[in-house]
């Protein structure tokens, strides 16, 4: 009798198969949630990161050439063609002069004046860039090209889920002397020699990836004389459209933000220039 009775509460003690497997199936399912959450966490926080950078990052850009055009003192008139020369860092894709006002391949170009007045912009050392009259242009290339063609502190490094990226270049010339202004209209323009290219910003969203109708990266306006482009300040306008765009883990994160506006879709700030019209 007293044995019958252990055993009966060592049955009782035990769990059956039937409870075995949905404890296992209720672990299972926990771990499945927990797996998920943590996922979705570590998304998160990637692409709140990746944002960040990029919005970081595409600001100082913006603010660094906006802050050049409005101290430009030329600025080169919608349907100019610049020639930059045949390198891949500066050659427009498609095999041709960039164009001001174009909005497949977008470009700004200005003259600025010296950033330095105390010293002589020649020197027995050669040119002192501060001191001189500088060409600059703005203008976008495919994210691929630029890396394949650059080395240095200006690559970025290769990218197999961004390569449809653009990147924002900076193209510097340095004038030996003031260039009169005389000598700066025409339909073709050739800058200094022995000028080079810069990595502005990486990851910039090209039109292919934009909503329709998103403004192009750079747009020229007369804000006061209605069929003319003269270098007369408050006459001049250059607008920066700017949207940076990277794809992080197989998704992309785009600033300010995709929404439905294509207005809002960009950054926009507008430069006027405030010394146009000083060359001599």
């Amino acid at each position: 009798m007293r044995g019958s009775r252990a055993a009966h509460r060592q049955t009782r003690a035990g769990f059956t198969l039937i409870e075995l497997l949905v404890a296992l199936a209720l672990g299972v399912v926990i771990l499945a949630v927990v797996s998920d959450l943590l996922i979705s966490s570590s998304r998160s926080a990637s692409d709140l990161q990746g944002r960040n950078e990029l919005l970081e990052e595409s600001q100082i850009a913006q603010n660094y050439v906006v802050g050049q055009l409005r101290e430009a003192v030329y600025v080169f008139a919608p349907g100019t063609n610049i020639n930059l020369g045949t390198d891949a860092t500066t050659w427009r894709p498609g095999g041709s002069a960039w164009q001001v006002g174009s909005a497949a391949w977008p470009v700004v170009a200005v003259v600025r004046p010296p950033q330095r007045i105390d010293r002589p912009c020649a020197t027995p050392s050669g040119l002192e860039p501060q001191a001189c009259y500088q060409f600059l242009a703005y203008y976008p290339l495919p994210r691929d090209t630029w890396v394949d063609s650059v080395s240095g502190a200006d690559d970025p490094g290769a990218d197999a889920l961004n390569g449809n990226r653009w990147v924002l270049v900076e193209y510097r010339a340095i004038y030996a002397a003031a260039p009169p202004q005389s000598t700066l209209g025409g339909t073709t323009y050739i800058p200094p020699t022995g000028g080079a290219a810069r990595l502005l910003l990486d990851y910039v969203q090209p039109p292919a990836l934009a909503l329709p109708g998103t403004p192009p990266l750079f747009t020229l306006d007369n804000l006061r004389t209605a069929g003319a482009w003269t270098q007369t300040p408050g006459d001049i306008g250059v607008t920066v459209n700017l949207a940076a765009s990277r794809r992080i883990a197989g998704r992309d994160v785009t600033v300010p933000g995709r929404g439905t506006d294509p207005a809002a879709s960009v950054t926009t700030v507008v430069a006027v220039p405030r010394n146009v019209g000083k060359l001599p």
